[in-house]
């Protein structure tokens, strides 16, 4: 018996074996590629993938202080051709090797990355991204990228907006340093060893209406060194504390040092301003539009300076966030205004935690004046807000005054809403056309979104005539548009509109959605349940009124009921109410949004809400059309 129990026990112990150095052959390395991956045609567990990830790994040798970074990845689709270029974040210096690998008459062809095709920008202090684009990518290629760079990593992505096969990190043990790590997302990797994470089988993640950003909600883990302690260096504190953080802002050359300069440059503004400013608030809004006719914003987001002081930046004429809002600090502080920077992550790059200090994720800065005995965060990067608002990106829930105490949390949340309030008053005519006056007043969020798309267009008229293309059946004989560029007025949009194809006929009646070019027609939130808050970014108000005049024969035959949908604690309503009086049809309606941000807890509410508003905006009023 104990022979027969002794053969089972070799027979399973050379199974595992044999099992473990199958793993090992199977392991993915860069430049062994199989004919498997090259002859893949689709992965099975989501068919529409048109890319996806094989295999990435992270490594931190912590002996060395380097990371080592590997990624594989398989076209399926001319869809996935954006994987042919990837990004990556380094400390410092990145070395790079990759190859593209693609089946030509049954044989592997190898092409490499050359050194062109890695691009390389700076994002402040020791900081750098890489671009970096593979060359002779095909549906059916494989890529395979490996990078190496002295440091440690500060993020992790195990999820991406393709599947991911798999997907580890490991740290080594290190003598040099000392971290905190966070772990978000939906999905949790699964911690296999000491520092040493792996998912598999990762779904993309799908991006959904409302929401703040991807990045919040991706499977990844966070790092953020706390402190280092290299031979020869005295200790230094990161991410330890806000304070810490604050303590070291102040030391770089291109942050904190750049208020620390004279900056004479600035004084003839100081005077002028002087001059015609009688109080704070008209010294900080002259400020902020100072630096806004001196300073174009070139689009990146970064929290140091682009030149080693402002001066230099000045004479450029153009630059980053930082080169713009330090600028500001600078401004504000030689007129007197008790001002700090306010560090925070932008809406792309997603929210800073709640409690957890983090010097990687910051990649921003605002001006936090005391204005009047009032503190507000400035920003002088948009010439499309007024002196007092906020650019959407920088709409992230909240971000730290680095003032040297490094207790002090800022809201971020919008003081303004999106306002539009618009008018019809038009007749209907014997050839079932519409025409008279169309009016929209816009203030807050809903002017800056004009301004945004009215930028593009080269003129007044070629506007309208977009808005012509946009909406068929749309004609505008004239036009009026007021207030583009006074930024503290809403905007006054007027037409004299004929609208086409907006009336139903049949029966000898009249179908008349009066909703009109305003109608929600379909609802933004179609999941059944839904893993993160829905995020409107501010409160919103519609709230129109459109008249439209009968013929004389007509009477009207239904009209729909009237309505009035609330959410609890007033978080969002509807109501619209139908009249008819002297031949007259008037519909006046409300959607107002009064909550920034909704619990997945409530998913299901604000989901109803929105099917309940599309539904009651698609009843038309039936019109008899009498002899």
């Amino acid at each position: 018996m104990k022979k027969k129990i002794s053969i089972v026990v070799l027979v399973l112990m050379g199974l595992f074996i044999s099992n473990q150095v199958d793993a090992k052959e199977k392991k993915i390395k860069f430049g062994k590629v199989s004919m498997e991956e090259l002859e893949m045609k689709v992965y099975e567990l989501d068919t529409s993938a048109p890319a996806i990830i094989l295999y990435e790994s992270g490594y931190y040798d912590g002996a060395n202080h380097q990371f080592i970074q590997y990624r594989r990845i398989k076209i399926l689709k001319k869809e996935g051709y954006f994987m042919a270029d990837n990004k990556f974040y380094a400390s410092t210096t990145g070395n790079f090797k990759g190859k593209t690998y693609n089946l030509e008459n049954g044989k592997i062809v190898e092409s490499k990355l050359g050194k062109k095709s890695i691009f390389k920008e700076k994002l402040w202090e020791y900081s750098y991204i890489y671009n970096v684009a593979m060359p002779d990518v095909k549906i059916g290629s494989v890529i395979d990228i490996e990078m190496k760079y002295p440091g440690f990593p500060s993020i992790w992505y195990f999820q991406k907006s393709i599947p991911v096969v798999k997907s580890e990190i490991e740290l080594g043990d290190s003598d040099y340093l000392t971290f905190r790590k966070q772990i978000g997302g939906i999905i949790r990797p699964k911690e296999v060893g000491y520092n040493h994470w792996i998912a598999e089988n990762v779904p993309a993640f799908i991006s959904e209406a409302y929401l703040s950003s991807d990045k919040n909600y991706l499977t990844r883990i966070e790092f953020d060194i706390s402190e280092t302690h290299f031979p020869g260096y005295y200790p230094r504190e990161y991410a330890y504390s806000w304070k810490s953080i604050n303590n070291l802002l102040d030391k770089r050359l291109r942050f904190g040092k750049a208020l620390i300069w004279a900056n004479t440059f600035l004084n003839k503004y100081v005077k002028e301003i002087e001059a015609s400013a009688s109080n704070e608030t008209e010294k900080a809004k002259m400020a902020v539009e100072t630096i806004k006719s001196l300073m174009e914003y070139n689009g990146s987001n970064r929290m140091g300076i682009s030149e080693d002081n402002l001066s230099i930046v000045f004479n450029e004429k153009e630059g980053n966030s930082a080169d713009i809002n330090l600028m500001l600090v600078a401004l504000l502080r030689k007129l007197d205004i008790e001002t700090y920077p306010l560090v925070i992550s932008t809406r792309a790059n997603g929210m800073l935690h709640p409690v957890n200090p983090s010097l990687w994720k910051l990649n921003y800065v605002l001006a936090y004046a005391k204005v009047d005995g009032k503190f507000m965060p400035l920003d002088a990067t948009s010439d499309l807000l007024p002196y007092d608002m906020l650019p959407i990106r920088c709409l992230n829930y909240n971000g730290q005054v680095l003032d040297g105490k490094g207790t002090q949390r800022v809201s971020l949340m919008p003081q303004s809403k999106y306002a539009r309030r618009t008018y019809y008053d038009l007749s209907l005519n014997d050839n079932m056309t519409l025409s008279g006056k169309v009016s929209f007043k816009k203030a807050g969020y809903a002017a800056y979104s004009f301004r945004i798309d009215f930028d593009d267009y080269l003129s007044k008229q070629d506007y309208v005539d977009n808005l012509m293309d946009k909406y068929d059946g749309l004609a505008i004989t004239d036009f009026s548009i007021e207030n583009v560029n006074e930024l503290d007025k809403p905007i006054s949009e007027k037409y004299d509109a004929e609208i086409e194809d907006a009336i139903l006929i049949m029966d000898n009646q009249a179908y008349i959605n009066m909703f009109l070019l305003e109608q929600i027609d379909k609802n933004p939130f179609k999941s059944e349940e839904r893993k993160y808050p829905v995020d409107f970014t501010y409160t919103r108000a519609n709230i129109g009124t459109v008249r439209i005049k009968l013929p004389e024969n007509y009477t009207v035959e239904e009209l729909p009921d009237p309505v009035n949908l609330n959410l609890p604690d007033n978080a969002a309503k509807f109501s619209m109410i139908y009249q008819f009086s002297n031949n007259v049809l008037t519909l006046n309606y409300k959607l107002l949004i009064n909550r920034v941000v909704f619990g997945e807890d409530v998913y299901a509410n604000i989901k109803e809400f929105y099917g309940l508003v599309v539904s009651n905006q698609s009843k038309p009023v039936i019109v008899n059309i009498n002899e």
